[in-house]
């Protein structure tokens, strides 16, 4: 394998890497250019996760528009149900100066009347946050003149990184439970939550991968109380604590919950990481037993899923048996829940390419996991990682990659990354998976079977016209939202952000 020193910013362990980053002795910042969302549409994430409820975006107008549009809208289309608003104090610059109590206030008594949620939640934007309107304060004054629960969600977005804004909302959630009895808890001793659902409705038409845990759990014997915050509802977060046990769906956005409702009423957590593949699902389904009392039952399910898909998955697992799987990095928890499954099930070599080492902070509760249980996957980051510019998506980085391969078989090599990717080596785009699930014996079966498909195909070269279409000659690159969700989203961006074309439609 060749390895070119000057397009490469680090090459070893993850573990070496997060020591290095612990000591600072590696870049963590993420450039200007590599944005995430900020804390306010993290915690609005969340909230348009819980049915029945309207969010107050105390603030312009902006605000509410954007939470509107990538979030309520799309959980309501989802699962069919009716529109549920989010709503706008809208302040202005008089209010800025003078405070919008007033328009909050008015807000909160109309939400109340025409919508009749069960629950509403004021999100403070970073106007309000800065001119410091004493939200808590009119929430206390209005309790008792409305029908719906109250609550404050105090996440303006300069106050704190996007990974707060999740962590916020899931610990402020926990006050709307109600403290467990005996009756209740043993009531509910056969129920789980799955916590750390970023938001809303499943597809009702896609067998998804929330809906596959589900399935594994019903399949154990055992039920679901609630999948908290994927579409849940006010009862099933008040009675969430007299489950059995709290399972995390992502290990990193779930710990918040589990944590918390651990500490406050004595929920134990099952965390483990995503349940990509059949060492981390059958993981998950035995932390739940343990719990359940269900022991027994949990390995009757195992060996029934298994001999499901044993014969097949047998078949295309013993191609991949020292295979190379070079995993793109920037979506931190997936890509390790990958290389975990690379490992463990198929016996391949993990790369995880361009996993920024700004993610050995935001992901430390996965990473910690990871090594804990032993696997301790190879990185490879390239500079093109920290230069400006979309570094998920860069011609710099993909020429950086192909450098490091050198003249290495392209038949020995798999690349999980987007689809509008272009190593010159075979491909598996988990997210274009339109026939889900990914999670359990099922997505392993599945995933298993992909790689294998790319293999046989790998002397296909990719197609020179679309690459010129991601990668425009000469003038940067094209995108389908900036290339940040791939070839996930139902209608892609074909902007050109090009010299002489900005603005201007692909297809024209």
């Amino acid at each position: 394998m060749s390895i070119i020193a000057d397009s490469v910013k680090f090459h070893g362990k993850l573990s070496e890497l997060y020591e290095l980053a612990k000591k600072g002795k590696i870049e963590t910042n993420l450039q200007g250019s590599h944005t995430r969302p900020c804390k306010f549409w993290t915690a609005t994430k969340i909230l348009s996760g819980i049915k029945n409820s309207i969010i107050i975006t105390h603030g312009p107008s902006g605000c509410a528009y954007g939470v509107k549009q990538a979030y309520k809208l799309t959980n309501c289309r989802n699962s069919g149900q009716t529109y549920e608003p989010v709503i706008s104090t809208n302040i202005g610059e008089k209010n800025v100066i003078y405070g919008g109590a007033k328009e909050l206030w008015g807000a909160i008594k109309e939400v109340d009347k025409k919508y009749s949620p069960e629950v509403i939640f004021v999100a403070t934007s970073c106007a309000t946050g800065i001119i410091g309107d004493n939200v808590d304060s009119i929430i206390e004054k209005m309790e008792s003149e409305v029908n719906a629960r109250l609550m404050s969600i105090h996440c303006e977005g300069f106050s704190g990184e996007y990974r707060s804004g999740f962590d916020l909302v899931f610990k402020q959630i926990v006050n709307l439970m109600d403290e467990p009895t005996e009756q209740s808890r043993a009531e509910m001793s056969h129920m789980v939550n799955i916590v750390g659902g970023k938001m809303g409705a499943e597809r009702t038409e896609v067998d998804t991968d929330v809906k596959e845990l589900i399935r594994l759990i019903k399949g154990m014997g055992a039920e679901v109380n609630s999948v908290i915050a994927g579409n849940c509802t006010l009862s099933e977060i008040k009675r969430a604590p007299s489950v059995a046990v709290n399972c995390a769906l992502c290990l990193d956005i779930g710990y918040a919950i589990g944590k918390s409702m651990e500490e406050k009423f004595g929920t134990p957590i099952n965390s483990t990481i995503l349940p990509y593949g059949i060492a981390a699902t059958e993981r998950w389904i035995r932390g739940a037993a343990k719990y359940l009392n269900m022991e027994k039952e949990a390995e009757d399910l195992i060996e029934k899923e298994y001999m499901f898909i044993k014969k097949e998955f047998e078949e295309s697992k013993k191609y991949l048996k020292g295979k190379i799987g070079i995993v793109e990095g920037h979506d931190a928890v997936k890509s390790l829940s990958i290389a975990h499954m690379l490992k463990c099930d198929f016996e391949m070599r993990p790369i995880i390419f361009n996993f920024h080492p700004w993610s050995t902070e935001a992901r430390r509760t996965s990473i910690d996991y990871l090594l804990e249980t032993g696997i301790d996957p190879e990185i490879l980051i390239t500079k093109g990682t920290l230069a400006f510019g979309k570094y998920e998506s860069m011609r710099q980085t993909e020429d950086e990659l192909l450098l490091f391969l050198g003249d290495m078989d392209i038949k020995s090599l798999v690349y999980f990354g987007s689809s509008l990717s272009f190593p010159n080596i075979p491909v598996i785009d988990l997210n274009a998976i339109l026939n889900r699930p990914r999670f359990g014996y099922r997505g392993a079966l599945k995933v298993a079977k992909c790689i294998n498909t790319a293999l046989q195909y790998s002397f296909r070269p990719r197609s020179f016209l679309y690459k010129t279409m991601v990668f425009p000659k000469n003038c940067g690159l094209s995108s389908a939202k900036s290339l940040t969700p791939k070839l996930s989203q139902d209608l892609p961006d074909c902007t050109v952000y090009a010299h002489g074309r900005r603005g201007q439609c692909m297809m024209k």
